[in-house]
């Protein structure tokens, strides 16, 4: 009888964890600031994957010329926070940083990839660099033309992929 309660404990606990994750990525899509990212389009399609997008936003290669840094040096898969701004219909790396701003400005957390000492450019991942599409829908998309990411940011740096647009039309699929 109790290592049946502990099996439905471990169970409740288990599907709480899947709720909270699923809980969290709705709430940044539902209530997060959206921003409008730069981004092109490479591979469309793997054999294991099926049809697919692989995402290169701009603010995957912050040139630290440009951006606004502490002289840091950046360490692979450590955790950065990048500040953006609104720059025309884009929105752009105003400064990047281990630690978290504290101005109301929005900010998308990633992890650094790759970095070399004296390099300009510091390669960030934010996790929404895939967007898979329905079997067999690929050839819908049109590959020379422009494509633009609608991200969702939360106020802790979280981002969850909003929608594509292509065109400026938003990519759907039946």
């Amino acid at each position: 009888m109790r290592h049946r309660w502990w099996m439905v404990l471990v169970v409740a606990l288990q599907i709480a964890i899947l709720l909270v994750m699923v809980g969290m990525k709705w709430s940044t899509l539902t209530y997060g600031t959206k921003v409008l990212l730069e981004t092109r389009q490479v591979d469309p399609y793997d054999v294991f994957r099926g049809d697919y997008l692989t995402l290169s936003l701009d603010i995957g290669r912050l040139d630290l010329n440009k951006v606004e840094h502490q002289d840091q040096e950046f360490k692979q898969n450590e955790t950065v926070y990048v500040s953006l701004q609104p720059d025309g219909r884009y929105w752009t790396a105003r400064a990047v940083s281990r630690d978290q701003p504290s101005d109301r400005s929005v900010f998308i957390k990633g992890r650094v990839i790759y970095y070399l000492s004296g390099d300009p450019y510091l390669n960030v991942d934010y996790g929404i660099d895939s967007y898979y599409i329905p079997q067999g829908q690929g050839y819908r998309v049109d590959w020379q033309t422009p494509l633009e990411a609608e991200v969702s940011v939360d106020r802790w740096g979280g981002s969850a992929l909003s929608r594509l647009l292509i065109g400026g039309q938003a990519l759907e699929f039946e």
